[in-house]
């Protein structure tokens, strides 16, 4: 699969001017608050300007937090779309560490906890939330001098960068921008926020063509999983970001966003190592697609919001299987109706 990347990539690099190679070179420092944060791109997003980019596709990695990857499997998507004319890439590096150790960062750069940065918490060396590094790559593409013909931005994450990204398409204060429309693109998060306190009742399954056999109600085993309404699992005791919008402003704006959930059809492993199996993400369902089922069931049923869902055929955990394949090209490039 690496090397049918690298040879898509090289072959594309020789027709285009667009920096196509997962390497340093085609990465810059963007400044976010007094810091900044490492931005693999395909065009530049603090100078020069790009008439030809209509799509602008960012991507955010998983637990990780291996950009480089993620930007070379994001490019094979736009080539599988055949969309490498018009399509600016970009993939952030959220950088994280802990008092041994962690990634190395540079003079300035800022870096969050293993978890924080997946749910928009603020900076162990700054008071910028993860998400106001979205809201600068987001605002970089909005910028009309750059970019003047951009029509959609997509914000794109496999995941905990599909946990990232659900989040921030529920918190986030720059969406609706003017003349350009954004799109989320969830897949395969362990766990997502929830509108409200209900839960999918025991023995209880919901459908990818929609329906579930069972109800959505208040958590039976609550008594016994007392968090599992609390922030970043629910709306209840917000922190980071989600506590500057508010509950009220969240549950509010989140079904009207643009959000497209995608599912692989084998991410069904519940002994997967790096699932969430506390007992707020066991409230959503024992495995990644059915949670990602139901959910969409939930907001779609519950709440009215106009999100989609697809299932990638064939798809475990893989970004590159999911975002490369069929069912990602539609997520990503399809219109959005």
């Amino acid at each position: 699969m690496k090397a049918t990347i690298l040879l898509v990539l090289t072959a594309s690099a020789a027709l285009a001017a667009p920096c196509l190679q997962p390497v340093e070179a085609c990465s810059e420092r963007l400044a976010v608050g007094k810091g900044h944060v490492t931005v693999y791109r395909t065009h530049p997003l603090a100078a020069a300007s790009a008439p030809e980019v209509r799509l602008a596709y960012i991507m955010v990695h998983g637990t990780n937090r291996n950009a480089s990857e993620y930007f070379a499997w994001t490019l094979a998507s736009t080539a599988a779309a055949a969309r490498l004319d018009s399509t600016a890439v970009a993939a952030p590096h959220f950088k994280a560490r802990t008092s041994t150790g962690g990634d190395a960062v540079n003079e300035g750069e800022l870096y969050w906890t293993n978890e924080g940065w997946k749910s928009g918490e603020a900076a162990s060396n700054g008071s910028e939330f993860s998400y106001d590094a979205m809201n600068a790559i987001v605002r970089a593409f909005a910028d009309r001098t750059r970019f003047p013909n951009l029509e959609e931005i997509v914000v794109a994450g496999h995941s905990a960068g599909g946990q990232y990204v659900q989040r921030y398409a529920a918190t986030n204060l720059i969406d609706p921008i003017a003349n350009i429309k954004i799109r989320y693109v969830v897949a395969n998060p362990s766990s997502y926020v929830y509108m409200n306190e209900l839960r999918l009742s025991p023995g209880g399954a919901c459908s990818e063509e929609g329906g579930c056999t069972g109800r959505f109600i208040p958590y039976s085993d609550a008594r016994n999983c007392t968090t599992y309404d609390q922030y970043r699992y629910g709306l209840d005791r917000l922190t980071g970001f989600a506590s500057i919008a508010g509950a009220s402003r969240i549950r509010t704006q989140f079904p009207a966003r643009r959000v497209y959930y995608l599912v692989g059809e084998l991410d069904t492993n519940v002994n997967d190592p790096s699932l969430d199996k506390s007992c707020p993400a066991q409230s959503q369902g024992p495995n990644r697609r059915e949670r990602g089922v139901n959910f969409w069931n939930h907001v779609t049923q519950l709440l009215s919001a106009n999100h989609k869902l697809g299932i990638a055929p064939g798809c475990g955990h893989s970004a590159v299987c999911v975002f490369a394949g069929p069912a990602g090209v539609k997520a990503v490039f399809s219109p959005f109706e």
